[in-house]
């Protein structure tokens, strides 16, 4: 229908006049039910706490393990910043190296921690849930393990040893925590025996990087996830924490902070530096309360991001056109593995299909997969579980490794799988935008995004409202790019309530084909946008459709 999805669905068929109707339309097509109160209950809990308490009340030296992410960093600082709360000191933290070490636990680590470090309890985060043999060897070694991770559960790989995992909750609502969410839960209840000096700093600091994580990590925003992201939110905005408002003023975030800043310019920065060095940086500046050398770093990191993703999807681009209709992309190069994530995402739109991106490299493939909905990529990757050196993750992304030589093995069985479910869903495989209702025009006003700023955060699970246009045209303009002086966003001039003009932009798109349009139909979302003072509204466009 529209220029970029092949069918737009209205998930309402209603246009509502008024702001309240509106309201209701969109908590009834998100399913919404909002969470008062967070009650996780003692669900795997006890034996946990018992564990960490006793290593606490013992002065145990306790080792933390965390993912390279901003869901491991911000999980790894939070037990740092409590165990700090209540004058607890003998710990260490270990983030692995994205290149050297890749996704998950090893044996030399582990090794390390327990020879080097002495440790003797030792507690993983956002990750550790297929760590089978670490855990065994911790056993051999009678130190105590502790698993703490949110991703899906391989029961052939699981370990032996004490596990909280939100996966396990009898309650669906919980079971899509992020790793700092269930890190969040575990302080709070062993805060239960050893409460922080300064409680309410303390969990407004916590709150804060739950916030970021359970953002950043793009779990579904259902209630429970909802309620963290908000707090966390609003708790960012008001922490004291001189790296946290070092980092918002950094990243021009500080006045009015909301979910698109974390998602969009805090959480990429702090990847960034993980992704290309390592993410022990993160921390270490998080702990030392000293992050203008991480400022720096991340600003430079931020724009070799940015090139070296622009590499990847240009060439993966090419490979995904060669590859003609299969229902996935299985894809390598010389790319390099701390983004072809974030690459995979923006193929897996373009192409509407499954993706799965991965460097080739001394004999060995890591990578990760993203996919379309309806479409689970772990459970394709449990197709081929023999044949992968080690794979995780969640239904609409994963992380991946395996030997080169089974390269066209694992294609085959993930192609075959996938073939099996488009011949019973062929429509998962149909590009589609969704829309919320089709906006009134005398809606369109600024009133608007006070109706949508009480309903945030968005995210995942709980996307951010979208409305179909039917409007007329009054000028089309290009902006151009100010270092190559080339039209790089299209800015649509619409009449809207009263006749008023308002803007439809288009960013990093030149649509040429709506200069000489008199009509035309849009898939658009709502901004607030401030200039000097003044306020007005802004649509986001995400489609179109020429009327006339």
């Amino acid at each position: 229908m529209g220029r970029k999805y092949e069918t737009w669905r209205a998930l309402s068929a209603e246009a509502p006049d008024q702001y309240a109707s509106l309201a209701e339309i969109l908590r009834e097509n998100r399913q919404f039910t909002p969470l008062e109160s967070l009650t996780y209950g003692d669900h795997g809990l006890t034996k946990v706490i018992a564990a960490v308490g006793d290593a606490i009340a013992k002065g145990k030296r306790i080792a933390l393990y965390a993912d390279y992410d901003v869901d491991g960093t911000m999980s790894c600082v939070s037990w740092i910043w409590y165990l700090q709360s209540i004058g607890y000191h003998n710990y260490t933290h270990y983030i692995p190296c994205r290149f050297k070490e890749g996704y998950g636990l090893n044996l030399q680590a582990i090794a390390h921690l327990i020879d080097d470090e002495k440790a003797e309890l030792i507690i993983t985060m956002d990750t550790g849930i297929t760590a089978n043999a670490e855990a065994s060897y911790c056993k051999e070694r009678g130190v105590e393990f502790v698993c703490t991770d949110h991703h899906v559960i391989q029961p052939e790989k699981m370990p032996d040893c004490l596990i909280l995992n939100p996966k396990l909750h009898p309650d669906a609502i919980y079971q899509e925590l992020c790793g700092a969410g269930i890190t969040f839960v575990l302080l709070r209840k062993l805060a239960e025996r050893f409460p922080p000096r300064d409680a309410a700093a303390t969990w407004t600091d916590v709150l804060a990087l739950v916030g970021m994580a359970t953002i950043c990590d793009v779990v579904p925003l259902n209630g429970v996830n909802h309620r963290l992201a908000k707090m966390g939110v609003a708790a960012l905005g008001r922490s004291t924490r001189p790296v946290l408002k070092r980092l918002m003023e950094a990243s021009r975030t500080v006045k009015g902070v909301d979910e698109k800043d974390v998602g969009f310019r805090l959480g990429p920065r702090i990847n960034a530096v993980g992704r290309l060095e390592h993410a022990d940086l993160v921390v270490k500046a998080f702990v030392d309360e000293d992050p203008e050398p991480l400022i720096a770093f991340m600003d430079e990191c931020n724009e070799k991001r940015r090139k070296i993703q622009r590499g990847i999807v240009e060439e993966a681009s090419i490979q995904a056109a060669a590859a003609g209709d299969a229902p996935v992309l299985f894809l390598g190069g010389d790319w390099h593995p701390g983004f072809v994530c974030i690459a995979a995402s923006k193929i897996a739109e373009e192409f509407w299909r499954p993706v799965w991106l991965f460097q080739r490299k001394d004999g060995v493939c890591r990578g990760s997969a993203r996919s379309i909905p309806g479409f689970d990529v772990t459970q394709a990757m449990g197709a081929a579980k023999t044949l992968f050196t080690k794979f995780g993750g969640h239904r609409a992304a994963g992380g991946f490794s395996f030997p080169e030589g089974r390269e066209a093995e694992i294609r085959a069985a993930i192609m075959l799988h996938a073939e099996e479910l488009k011949a019973t869903r062929p429509e998962l495989w149909v590009s589609r935008i969704d829309y919320d209702c089709t906006l009134d025009a005398s809606l369109a006003t600024l009133t608007l995004t006070d109706q949508l700023d009480a309903m945030k955060p968005f995210g995942h699970g709980f996307e951010e409202p979208r409305f179909k246009l039917e409007v007329d045209l009054s000028r089309v303009e290009f902006y151009n790019d100010k270092s190559t002086g080339e039209p790089r966003h299209t800015c649509v001039m619409i009449r809207g309530a009263a006749g008023a003009s308002q803007k439809v932009m288009f960013f990093n798109d030149v649509h040429r084909e709506l200069a000489g349009a008199k009509r035309a139909a849009f898939v658009v979302s709502a901004n607030r946008d401030t200039y000097k003072g003044k306020a007005s509204l802004v649509f986001m466009g995400h489609d179109f459709e020429v009327l006339a």
